[in-house]
């Protein structure tokens, strides 16, 4: 793809987003001065994926985010460019895995217990449902540790979690410190869309020692040329180290981003290398 195309593209997804993504495919393909058709190719080619399938995604995502703020489904779903319910309750079900009414709850009617402990790479905060886990959190702070978990479940009732989830926490902790102690993780209970839990499921498949670009990671979920929706997925995982986000790497050798801090991703590669 030449300059001019990648700026055409890159004018158009601006303002798409600044219009909330309450345009339709033929309008993104006007903005960016290309007929229908040609658009089509020229931004397969380039980001991997239909402008379509980006227009929704775009979408669920502005849904998603406004439901977690409080907004009524019938708001949220006009507010995202849905023009109806239904669409939105369609576009969930597929997109989110979840039905917008328990995705606007935050967890309410859930009672989550969590703990917290020292490992070598600072601090960590262990949460789970019933169904398993739904968060491991790295950090320096069990304060701020707590303000993260607070902002993925905002709704739902947070109770430290008595003697009998201390093993878990121990073996979470024994796990991300490689101990000679450490046993096999329970369930999981991970909350997001069916495309993040794909690239979640994936990453899962990456033994210790090894690492995989963005981009061919995301030719292995099936969306070539979707390196930086990958990224996104990995810096949206819950479960830091469980669901092993720090064996992704940049196409360039880079270690690339990492939501919990690049140094905390250089220990863990570093330090699976020396146990492979």
């Amino acid at each position: 793809m030449n300059d001019d195309q990648s700026q055409r593209l890159t004018r158009a997804l601006r303002q798409a987003a600044s219009d909330d993504f309450d345009i339709d495919v033929a309008g993104l393909a006007a903005l960016a001065g290309y007929s229908p058709g040609h658009f089509q190719r020229v931004f397969r080619r380039h980001f991997g994926i239909s402008p379509g399938r980006f227009l929704r995604h775009g979408r669920i995502d502005r849904f998603a985010a406004l439901l977690r703020r409080g907004m009524a489904v019938t708001d949220a779903a006009l507010e995202a460019g849905f023009g109806s319910s239904s669409r939105a309750f369609e576009a969930a079900r597929d997109g989110l895995g979840m039905s917008p009414s328990r995705l606007a709850r935050g967890g309410r009617g859930e009672t989550l217990h969590y703990g917290t402990a020292a490992l070598s790479l600072g601090r960590v905060l262990v949460a789970a449902t019933p169904k398993g886990l739904c968060a491991v959190l790295l950090g320096d702070r069990d304060e701020s540790l707590m303000e993260d978990l607070q902002h993925r479940f905002p709704r739902a009732k947070l109770e430290p979690a008595g003697d009998p989830f201390r093993s878990t926490l121990n073996d979470v902790v024994a796990l991300i410190d490689r101990s000679s102690t450490a046993r096999p993780i329970p369930d999981l209970d991970l909350r997001g869309t069916i495309f993040q839990r794909k690239v979640w499921n994936a990453l899962q498949d990456i033994p210790p020692g090894r690492t995989i670009t963005y981009g061919d990671l995301a030719r292995q979920v099936g969306l070539p040329g979707g390196a930086r929706a990958v990224a996104q997925a990995c810096g949206a995982n819950p479960a830091a180290v469980i669901v092993p986000c720090h064996r992704v790497v940049a196409a360039d050798g880079g270690l690339g981003g990492y939501r919990w801090g690049i140094e905390r991703k250089r220990a863990l590669l570093a330090q699976e290398e020396r146990d492979a």
